[in-house]
């Protein structure tokens, strides 16, 4: 384990501010380490000088907060440093004709994203079925194995994970069997002390307790070792979604009484992409129809299994947006998730959004910085007071979490900055960077970047780290390839965590980088905005934002459209948030006024002056004010007018 994670934690905790903010936007830094306008690095964009800049982290006092005071520090960015060369942005702006069933902006969003009239018609469906869940791999032994646990009275544990998609779903089935009137356990390991998956000494532990028989949910498919030596007689079921590793290119599957997992060749299920909390409510599914559980647990476990799917990430189609679309509007029914939405600022009907950008990295920060069992008794309470102070201790602790992401991600974008050789990946490491938020840390770099990174929490011992990749790199495959080099792995296409010995960072390095290189082959790293369409100002609506929920769940899979203006007048850029982090900027144009937000760029009402032609791509949404009904439009890009991208016509 990353020993010094704690500590870690601590030092960042005094070194930064706490940033409250509940917007549903993804928390980032709140520093301005840029050199040059957030729009502005890339080919033909506007440019603007700009000297290299001193942070400094004082927070602004606020009320009933100590002021960080003799804590802050500076972070000085040498003149001779190079600035930091982010990825090229390009633009596919949709040019599609629009589908005739639909509203004009609509049709031609499902169009630019390839749907026909059919397809169309089956996506926008909301009576659409679930799939038969026995379609999964080895689902009618679990369901066996279980009823017999539950008819025997064995004493049965529901071991889970520490982020979001392993809670909810531990929480999941741990409410639908104690229906059931079985004894049961849930368990979620400490990221700190023991890290991701199956552990034997933990197995151990629940058999001295009485448990016999064991459910695995979001974790398992690989643990070989741990489930061969489990103790004699224990049953176990693996529920995961977790691709099985093949370092040898042969697929390890742990020897489990039942391994229920979409990603197995032998699922017959039409749909694979579950999360966690996919795979766990499609058991529940099969438990009720083998009437196992109490008629309607499948029911009342949409809303946990929604929350799961949004906070990992998981592509909201197919029997995902069934799941999400349901759920959603059921997860006011479960008190802490209530609790904690109100903690957070939002209010139903709840949207993914709401999910993905407040209410999940508050679960998740349980794990991050503390113990992920907090966040599980928020999904086990029932006691409204109790589920309040909860999610109060929840929602401190993403504070402290979007303190330490912005304190690291400031030290990681500078050394970026000194090291970067345009090498295919990023690969970094610091003694300093707490173990729970190296995932963050990388996620923002590979966005930024458009190259995976790989960051890790370096210890004398075992260095522990979080991969992020870019479509293109299959990040497991990768780790595949540097197996050799580490203790453990695991992980999606997308996403993978890994732990090595520290003194062999620079052979992973070396590794990794060849592995990606060779995926990505001669392509050349950029950020693509894919626009569904380009619209005047005077068809930004609150009447259009009602026709574009029809594509809600939106996420990973099926974002929120991309919009775009084209040849704009800048009317004005205003700074605002606690720290002046954010900039409201206004838009004019012959067809009508738009404003919009972007958050998170502070340089931006530096470096763009009244007048300025612009094009710019967005997404809308609505939002009340004092009884009105107004659109709010997130701004995404800016480019100067003019410019000539690469249509995305059908």
């Amino acid at each position: 384990m990353c020993s010094n994670s704690t500590a870690a934690c601590r030092r960042f905790r005094r070194a930064s501010s706490h940033n409250g903010s509940t917007s549903r936007t993804p928390p980032s830094s709140t520093f301005p380490t840029r050199t040059a306008p957030w729009w502005a690095n890339r080919p033909g964009s506007i440019s603007a000088t700009s000297r290299p800049v001193c942070i400094q982290r004082r927070p602004r006092p606020q009320p009933g907060r100590r002021r960080a005071g003799r804590h802050h520090r500076r972070v000085h960015r040498p003149p001779e440093a190079t600035p930091v060369r982010t990825a090229p942005r390009r633009w596919e702006v949709g040019v599609h004709a629009p589908l005739a069933e639909y509203g004009t902006v609509l049709g031609r969003v499902l169009a630019a994203r390839g749907l026909d009239r059919e397809s169309a018609a089956a996506f926008l469906d909301p009576g659409a079925s679930y799939h038969d869940p026995l379609l999964l791999p080895d689902m009618e032994h679990a369901v066996a194995v279980i009823r017999g646990a539950v008819a025997e009275g064995s004493r049965i544990a529901v071991y889970g994970d520490y982020d979001a998609d392993g809670v909810t779903a531990c929480a999941m089935l741990t409410r639908v069997l104690r229906a059931a009137g079985a004894d049961v356990e849930p368990y979620i390991p400490n990221r700190m002390t023991e890290g991701y998956g199956l552990h034997g000494a933990a197995l151990d532990e629940l058999a001295s307790r009485g448990v016999s028989c064991v459910i695995t949910v979001d974790c398992g498919t690989s643990s070989v070792d741990v489930v061969a030596g489990r103790p004699r007689g224990m049953r176990l079921v693996v529920t995961d979604h977790h691709l099985p590793l093949a370092p040898d290119g042969i697929p390890r599957l742990a020897p489990a009484d039942a391994l229920v997992n979409p990603k197995l060749p032998s699922n017959r299920s039409p749909f694979d992409a579950l999360a966690g909390a996919g795979v766990a409510f499609k058991l529940v599914q099969a438990l009720e129809d083998a009437r196992v559980v109490p008629p309607g647990s499948a029911g009342g476990s949409e809303a946990l299994a929604a929350l799961g799917t949004v906070a990992d990430m998981m592509p909201l189609v197919g029997e995902n947006r069934i799941i999400v679309r349901h759920g959603l509007p059921r997860l006011t029914d479960v008190t802490g998730i209530r609790a904690l939405s109100e903690v957070a600022g939002v209010a139903p009907p709840l949207r993914a959004a709401d999910v993905a950008f407040a209410i999940g990295p508050r679960i998740n920060a349980a794990g991050r910085m503390e113990d992920a069992r907090l966040a599980l008794q928020l999904c086990l309470a029932e006691d409204a007071d109790i589920a309040r102070r909860l999610a109060l201790q929840l929602d401190a602790q993403n504070r402290e979490r979007q303190a330490a992401v912005a304190a690291a991600l400031v030290d990681a974008e500078a050394r970026v900055a000194e090291l970067d050789d345009g090498a295919p990946a990023i690969v970094l490491g610091d003694s300093a960077w707490p173990m729970g938020i190296v995932g963050l840390v990388a996620g923002r770099l590979a966005e930024r970047y458009a190259r995976p990174a790989f960051v890790v929490c370096l210890d004398p011992t075992e260095a522990k780290g979080s991969a992020r990749s870019v479509p293109g790199v299959h990040i497991v495959r990768a780790l595949d390839r540097a197996a050799p080099a580490l203790l453990r792995y695991g992980g999606h296409a997308a996403a993978a965590g890994f732990s090595l010995e520290a003194n062999r960072l620079d052979e992973f390095r070396t590794i990794v980088s060849a592995a990606v290189a060779e995926q990505l082959a001669d392509a050349r790293p950029e950020r693509v905005f894919a626009i569904d369409c380009a619209i005047d100002a005077s068809e930004a609506t609150p009447a259009l934002c009602r026709e574009l929920a029809a594509l809600e769940p939106c996420g990973l899979g099926n974002p929120a459209p991309l919009l775009a203006l084209r040849g704009v007048r800048v009317l004005g850029a205003t700074p605002f948030g606690a720290e002046r982090q954010h900039v409201r900027v206004v838009f004019g144009g012959d067809t009508g006024i738009l404003e919009a937000t972007a958050f998170h760029k502070p340089s931006l009402a530096e470096h763009l002056p009244r007048g300025r032609l612009v094009d710019a791509c967005f997404s809308i949404e609505m939002s009340s004010w004092q009884g009105q009904d107004r659109v709010q439009a997130r701004l995404r890009d800016l480019r100067p007018a003019g410019r000539v991208e690469l249509a995305a016509a059908g």
